[in-house]
């Protein structure tokens, strides 16, 4: 199991990477595009929050593949089916993992923000 402050020193270190290589969500193109979750294709941003995008949501997430559906974390199945349905309401949807442990993440939803 990892300490707080090892995930903590964890999600600074991506957060600062992520800023530097200028990340940003990952977006579907369509529903039907969301397979292979496991590795979860999203890119790591810890707490660094890419210009033009305001993270509207987060979701716990199991990321080993092995979560059941009666679990706290969504499972991969559960986590698939809530993209799925965002992507039809929400095309242009991003996602990005905020923070990591051992077996859970938590994942950013995040919309591009609307100029006027």
């Amino acid at each position: 199991m990892m300490s707080i402050d090892l995930i903590r020193e964890i999600n600074e270190k991506h957060a600062r990477e992520a800023a530097e290589q200028g990340q940003t969500p990952y977006v579907y193109g369509r529903v039907g595009d969301v397979v292979d979750m496991i590795p979860f294709p999203f890119p790591f941003l810890g707490d660094y929050l890419p210009e033009g995008w305001e993270q509207v949501g987060t979701h716990f997430v199991d990321s080993s593949g092995l979560g059941a559906d009666d679990e706290p974390a969504l499972s991969v199945g559960q986590f698939v089916a809530l993209i799925e349905e965002h992507i039809g309401e929400h095309p242009g949807t991003g996602w990005a993992i905020t923070s990591a442990g051992q077996f859970q993440v938590y994942v950013g939803e995040y919309r591009r923000i609307e100029e006027d």
